[in-house]
């Protein structure tokens, strides 16, 4: 499998989705932090604490740049991740706008229950009004953008198929 050009489809397909995913995904717990008095930077250092540990909320704005750079690391992933698998299964274009929510539930599972307990943070507590923030948020900002992006997506590839 080769990577499409910067020019392709595929590329502005994932370029619009991991953008879409990470601007959305950051922007629900950097309002929220705000609201409560915290700060974006704060909630950008909490995110490279997952690689840094305790020492990323002492790194100034260095570590909340790398915890921003992060974050969007992640959106492309997780959005990437389903991309590719929709050009493989096409049921998961058929039903992106149901499947893309249920898949952002799995991601938001996977992160808290794999990676956040692998990673430099640890395990992590899981009260259940956290639980349900989690899942209510990556639904919105994660599998909602992500399965109408990839509807869309679809929509543009078989009207240039038609039209050829």
């Amino acid at each position: 499998m080769t990577l499409p050009s910067l020019g392709s489809p595929a590329a502005a397909t994932i370029l619009r989705g991991g953008l879409a995913v990470g601007v959305l995904d950051i922007l629900k717990p950097i309002l929220f932090a705000t609201y409560k008095g915290g700060s974006a930077v704060r909630v950008l250092q909490s995110v490279a604490s997952g690689a840094l540990g305790r020492e990323a909320y002492q790194g100034g704005m260095s570590t909340a740049v790398l915890g921003l750079a992060l974050h969007f690391f992640i959106a492309f992933c997780v959005f990437g991740a389903y991309y590719a698998a929709s050009r493989q299964a096409r049921l998961l274009v058929r039903h992106a706008l149901s499947l893309g929510p249920l898949y952002s539930v799995a991601v938001y599972f996977f992160m808290q229950f794999v990676v956040f307990p692998l990673s430099a943070i640890g395990p992590v507590k899981h009260p259940p009004a956290v639980l349900l923030d989690g899942i209510l948020t990556h639904i919105l900002c994660v599998g909602l953008p992500t399965g109408f992006i990839i509807h869309q997506a679809a929509k543009q590839r078989t009207s240039l198929e038609t039209s050829i």
